[in-house]
């Protein structure tokens, strides 16, 4: 995460999967095949492996949706099998205590020699926070909640003495996490979208998770511009900024279109994406039917993202144009990870390399 690829490049949650279909080919977790494809990204030179969250199931329980393995002991696996990718588990800080993130941090830092890192969620599914007995808190009081989870963070990770802490939602006596990680405060990651979601993202975290408002070139530009300006601006720092994207790769894109209509259309899971826009969007009812419908579909298709389609050159003209937009990083996603990543190394990765884009991977160990 840290290193001086001009587009960098994650595989985005693999501990569960991305899609919301009943298609064969939906991505089975497993630890077999998730070591499998940690292994195969650390070879290939990718630079974070990113898990995603979730303690509930949407649509009804024990729907796929909720069968991801938990983020830092699966972070703990996965750093053990590799050597030089940043592994990041993605951690809801309404239902997560500092202390015990910071000491679960800690010790998966210890085990991959400084490569962990964190995505911070504030939580927006209700049925979550109620399951932990938490109160749902207002949209601004989750981010004044992060604010503190992060100074709390940060002052266990830094300082050797147990510290105090009083707040609007943590009052700690004598604070501290043993053992130390000797290693710099893991990097930051969040995907804050409105006016106080972007300022807790460019004023505590390194990386900011956008999703783009407008596909096209130049509005994708103005709004990574946008961000990356805030936090220059109001807090004198520079911050990386990412996207997510879902990948299919065929031999040409009229069969990735026709694989993505399949996949997502014609046996899609329209109960589960219908249950994750009810309990993630409160105002969706009131939203243009259009917009919806667009909306439905990313999320069916990969957890939201931007679509990358077509044959390998299509997927690294697509790549370049967002590095050229200014984005330093792609989170991706495909239907079938194995597959798809291993398809994804050996065509399109040399592509990005002749562009510029990536320098080629060192061979580990």
């Amino acid at each position: 995460m840290r290193g001086s690829n001009r587009l960098k490049l994650g595989v985005f949650g693999v501990n569960g999967g991305a899609a919301f279909t009943n298609h064969p080919d939906r991505f089975q977790a497993t630890w077999d095949n998730n070591a499998r494809i940690a292994k195969m990204a650390d070879r290939l030179g990718i630079e974070a492996l990113v898990s995603a969250s979730r303690w509930k199931a949407f649509s009804k329980d024990n729907h796929y949706s909720g069968d991801l393995f938990e983020t830092f002991t699966w972070a703990a696996a996965a750093a053990a099998v590799t050597e030089r990718i940043s592994i990041m588990s993605t951690v809801h800080l309404s239902v997560i205590h500092p202390i015990i993130a910071a000491k679960a941090a800690a010790t998966v830092d210890l085990i991959s020699k400084g490569r962990f890192g964190m995505n911070l969620v504030c939580g927006w599914y209700r049925e979550e926070m109620e399951m932990f007995g938490s109160q749902m808190l207002g949209h601004d009081d989750r981010y004044g909640l992060a604010d503190e989870w992060v100074q709390v963070f940060s002052r266990l990770w830094d300082e050797q003495a147990g510290i105090d802490f009083k707040g609007d939602f943590y009052d700690l006596k004598k604070a501290i996490i043993q053992p130390k990680s000797p290693y710099p405060k893991p990097i930051l990651m969040n995907a804050g979208g409105s006016d106080r979601g972007r300022e807790f993202a460019a004023k505590q975290c390194d990386v900011a998770f956008i999703i783009p408002q407008d596909p096209r070139p130049a509005a994708l530009k103005k709004q990574v511009d946008h961000y990356r300006d805030f936090a220059r601006e109001k807090y004198g720092k520079e911050i990386q900024v990412w996207m997510s994207s879902y990948v299919v790769q065929r031999d040409s894109m009229e069969e990735a279109r026709a694989y993505v209509e399949d996949y997502v259309v014609t046996r899609g899971d329209d109960e589960g994406v219908d249950a994750f826009i009810a309990n993630n969007i409160g105002n969706a009812k009131t939203m243009p039917e259009g917009v919806i419908e667009k909306m439905k579909f990313a999320i069916a298709a990969g957890y939201g993202g931007y679509p990358v389609l077509g044959t390998a050159q299509d997927i690294a003209g697509t790549l370049a144009m967002m590095s050229e937009a200014g984005v330093d990083g792609v989170l991706l996603t495909w239907l079938d990870y194995e597959a798809g990543l291993a398809n994804f190394g050996e065509s399109v990765l040399p592509l990005l390399e002749q562009a510029g884009l990536r320098d080629p991977a060192s061979p580990l160990g």
